[in-house]
C-alpha cells in the first residue's frame, strides 16, 4: 500500500515478457496514470534491452535486468507479475512473496487460483498472506478467464438477479489452430489430434479443477450457496474425416474437440457451473452440445435460470490488423488497470474482483484526437 499525495503516479516494475507479459508492458507504457521504471526478465539476451524495445516500440529510457535487488532499489509501488507459473508455481510463489515482504505491492495474472484467494491452495494463500502482513503490501490476482470475464461480469449481471435457480457460463473457444496457434498446446493439453480414448492433460493433471474451482466457489459464496460437492464432467469428439487445419491435418478417428464441466452440486442438480467447449477449423458441431450465441463464432454465454431468468453473450473479435488474441490483451489489461486501486487499498489479500468507476482503461482516445 502507498499514499498518494497530490496525484503521483505509482511506480512500477515489470516482470514477464512473454505472449501476455509483453501485452501488459506495451499497456503499462501507454498509461498516462502508471510510471514505468524497471523492467525484470530472466532471458540472458533481454537484459540490458529497452522496455520499448522489447514489445517493439520506441526507446522509454527504462532497460531490462535479471538483478532482484536492482529491481528492490528502484523502489516501486508496485509489481506487475506476469512471468509464466506453468510448471514452475513455487518458484512463481517465492518471487511474489519477495516483492510483498519487501513492502511492493504485487498485481498478477500469473497465479490463476488466487483470484478467489479462499478457495485457493492454502499453502499459497497462507504464504502470500504472511508476505503481506509482514511488508505492509499488498496483493491482488486477476486475468480474464478466471479473472474480469468470470468473476467481475456474471456479479454484475447477479446484482439485478431474484430467485436464481441456476447459473452457468459456457466458453467457446472455436477454431484454435487459427486463434490460438500453438501446437504444444493444442496437441498435448487438449488432446487434438490424440486416439480415441485420450485423455487431455488439461483434465488428466487436474488443471481444470486447479483453475476454475475458484470460479465455482466465488459464485456459490456471493449467491449465499452451500454446494454438496464440486463435479467435473467431459468428453471428447472424434474427427469423422480428415480435417484440414492451419496446423496441420487432424486425422479422422482422433480427436478435433472436447467439451468439460465443471459444476457446483446441491441435491445432484448443477447450481453453479463453467463450461468450456474447444474445437479446430472444420469441426462438425454435436446436436446435444448448447450452440454459440453467433453461428461458428466464439465467445461466452452467461445463462440465469430463475425469476428473472438471463442471459448475457460476450464476443471478442479479432481485429484484422493484430495478430494477438484479444483475449491475452483481456487478460493483461484487467491487471495494468488494477494498479492504481491495489497501490491504494488496505494491505494484505484483496479477496473480491476489483470493479467499479475507478477499475476501467486510461487510454481511451477522445473525439477528434
Amino acid at each position: 500500500m502507498v499514499d498518494e499525495p497530490g496525484g503521483k503516479r505509482p511506480r512500477v516494475v515489470h516482470v514477464g515478457t512473454g505472449l501476455t507479459g509483453k501485452e501488459a508492458l506495451r499497456a503499462v507504457i501507454g498509461d498516462p496514470a502508471l510510471d514505468l521504471v524497471g523492467v525484470k526478465v530472466s532471458t540472458p539476451d533481454k537484459v540490458g534491452v529497452d522496455a520499448g524495445r522489447l514489445v517493439g516500440q520506441q526507446d522509454t529510457g527504462v532497460t531490462a535486468t535479471d538483478d532482484v535487488e536492482a529491481v528492490l532499489a528502484l523502489k516501486p509501488d508496485c509489481v506487475l507479475y506476469c512471468a509464466t507459473a506453468v510448471r514452475r508455481e513455487a518458484d512463481a510463489i517465492a518471487d511474489i512473496v519477495q516483492y510483498l515482504k519487501a513492502g511492493v505491492n504485487v498485481v498478477t495474472i500469473s497465479l490463476i487460483p488466487l483470484v478467489y484467494p479462499p478457495a485457493a491452495p492454502a499453502e499459497w494463500r497462507q504464504a502470500v498472506k504472511d508476505a503481506a502482513e509482514q511488508g505492509i503490501s499488498t496483493f491482488y490476482a486477476t486475468g480474464s478467464e478466471p479473472g474480469f470475464i468470470s468473476l467481475n461480469l456474471p456479479t454484475a449481471l447477479l446484482s439485478g438477479a431474484g430467485t436464481v435457480e441456476s447459473y452457468r457460463m459456457d466458453e467457446y473457444a472455436l477454431d484454435l489452430d487459427t486463434s490460438y496457434p500453438i501446437w504444444d498446446v493444442l496437441h498435448e493439453s487438449m488432446g487434438f489430434g490424440k486416439p480415441d480414448g485420450h485423455v487431455p492433460v488439461r483434465i488428466a493433471s487436474g488443471k481444470v479443477n486447479h483453475d476454475w474451482d475458484t470460479v465455482v466457489c466465488y459464485i456459490a459464496e456471493i449467491l449465499g450457496l452451500e454446494l454438496d460437492s464440486v463435479e467435473l464432467d467431459w468428453e471428447t469428439l472424434l474427427a469423422p474425416s480428415d480435417l484440414q487445419t492451419a496446423l496441420g491435418v487432424i486425422e479422422a478417428g482422433t480427436i478435433c474437440a472436447h467439451r468439460w464441466q465443471l459444476a457446483g452440486v446441491i441435491e445432484n442438480k448443477p447450481a453453479v457451473a463453467v463450461q468450456y467447449f474447444a474445437t479446430v477449423s472444420s469441426t462438425p458441431w454435436p446436436a446435444h452440445w448448447p450452440k454459440p450465441a453467433r453461428g461458428g463464432q466464439g465467445g461466452m454465454v452467461f445463462r440465469i435460470e430463475g425469476d428473472p431468468s438471463m442471459s448475457l453473450a460476450l464476443h471478442l473479435p479479432q481485429s484484422p490488423a493484430d495478430r494477438v488474441n484479444p483475449g491475452i490483451t483481456v487478460t493483461a489489461m484487467a491487471a495494468v488497470n488494477a494498479i492504481p486501486d491495489v497501490v491504494c487499498a488496505p494491505p494484505g489479500l484483496l479477496t473480491n474482483p476489483l470493479a467499479g468507476p475507478s477499475v476501467v482503461s486510461r487510454q481511451s482516445r477522445s473525439k477528434g484526437r
